[in-house]
């Protein structure tokens, strides 16, 4: 059983502010020396509700589509719509929630967005028609866009940024540690009690409990200088360098659609049905690792070289793809795309991080996590349309997502540049 992580601790030390309130680099070069510096409790605190909640939904998740089709009588368009609308309203609310929390605090946010999936996720195993399912999965993923722009805000006011890569990358190794394991105690359940996917549906009820008690107890917002109320939320003007970011954060997300397309390759090219869990489980587990050793390597080399070489890995794993042939070749190459996701998730957020002006950080994420969700939308019918067309459909399309990769990775290295002091790169 995981231990109960320690009592808070008080944020880190203030250093030298090189600009907008973010401390500067030590580092003429840009390369930021190797630190030991513990991450605060609240941080820690964060990856396992993260763990917890990824498990909890990464258990039910899986077993949707099949459920509202055998059991609920629905169709494959009421699944498609149920993801879509679910998804959509979580990227929406992400802006106005980082916004509010810059004035509010993060913690009353975090908190309501835990508390609100946390108690109707399991109405699930309830659920009499595809209409309560839309219902209820747009009730969670609406309590995940109120958390997620807070808390990554959160982690920013906590941690100096010199260990942002660390803390990103221990709260996405912690949650795709969960969303591993998720399914797999999914298959126990169901193998032990077969058909009886409504109770484990309602148990999902016991580890959002166990979250909401991890926030209440140890999650708590850290003094800091409140941002002005007076703007409405999409008056707050972008800076540049955060524009041309979003821009590279698009082009980014419009290859990386939903690797639900990696499993169903895996399963064209021999992979019996009872194994693509334990591919999604292999997944999962190296992209946690790959964030947890990430984390430290954003840090050192900065966020900006961390992500542009993420992207590069993650266009060369999908081209790699897009030739492979055989399941022995397609699953190195799927642990490749794992360990670039490992390496971009933690950059992304500390670049967004170390580009927000002082007191915005909320909503910097909030624009940030909206331009990712929206154009998932796209990506997935881009790589959809593409995977229709014959024999050639899935090389056409992974080799779409290679080229888009590589063009995100140009794009962020010819257009975002920070403004900076005279001899430091703090990107």
């Amino acid at each position: 059983m995981p231990q109960t992580p320690p009592p808070p601790e008080s944020p880190p030390p203030q250093r030298p502010l090189a600009y907008d309130g973010v401390a500067a680099p030590s580092s003429a070069e840009g390369i930021l020396p190797q630190t030991t510096e513990r991450l605060p409790a609240t941080v820690r605190a964060l990856g396992w509700t993260s763990f917890l909640t990824d498990l909890s939904s990464e258990a039910i998740y899986p077993l949707l589509p099949g459920f509202v089709i055998r059991e609920l009588g629905g169709t494959a368009m009421n699944v498609g719509m149920i993801d879509g609308v679910a998804n959509g309203i979580a990227a929406i609310v992400r802006l106005p929630a980082g916004a509010i929390s810059d004035t509010l605090g993060r913690r009353p946010l975090v908190l309501v967005g835990y508390g609100l999936s946390a108690i109707i996720r399991p109405l699930m195993g309830l659920a009499t028609s595809p209409l309560a399912v839309l219902f209820i999965r747009a009730a969670d993923r609406f309590g995940k866009g109120i958390r997620s722009a807070p808390r990554d805000a959160l982690v920013t006011d906590l941690v100096a940024p010199s260990i942002r890569g660390r803390a990103f990358g221990h709260i996405r190794a912690m949650d795709h540690l969960g969303a591993a394991i998720g399914p797999l105690l999914a298959m126990a359940y169901l193998f032990f009690f077969p058909g009886q996917e409504r109770s484990l549906f309602l148990l999902a009820l016991l580890p959002g409990l166990v979250t909401l008690a991890v926030v209440a107890r140890f999650v708590k917002d850290p003094p800091r200088n409140r941002a002005p109320a007076a703007k409405p939320i999409l008056a707050s003007r972008l800076t540049l360098p955060q524009g041309m970011l979003l821009s590279s954060v698009a082009v980014w997300a419009l290859a990386a659609s939903s690797e639900q397309f990696l499993l169903l390759r895996a399963g064209d090219l021999g992979t019996p049905a009872w194994l693509i869990p334990a591919v999604w489980f292999g997944v999962g587990l190296c992209k946690s690792a790959a964030a947890k050793g990430a984390g430290p390597i954003v840090d050192r080399l900065s966020p900006k070289r961390a992500l542009a070489a993420g992207w590069g890995l993650f266009a060369i794993a999908y081209g790699g793809l897009s030739v492979a042939g055989h399941l022995a070749v397609m699953l190195p190459l799927l642990a490749l795309v794992a360990a670039a996701y490992g390496l971009i998730e933690p950059a992304e957020r500390a670049l967004v991080a170390n580009l927000a002006p002082a007191g915005r950080q909320g909503s910097s994420f909030g624009w940030y996590t909206l331009v990712q969700g929206l154009m998932g939308v796209p990506a997935g019918l881009l790589t959809g349309w593409l995977w229709q067309r014959g024999g050639s459909g899935a090389p056409v399309a992974f080799a779409t997502t290679a080229g888009l990769s590589a063009l995100a990775a140009a794009l962020l290295v010819l257009l975002v540049h920070p403004p900076r002091p005279a001899g430091h790169d703090r990107a």
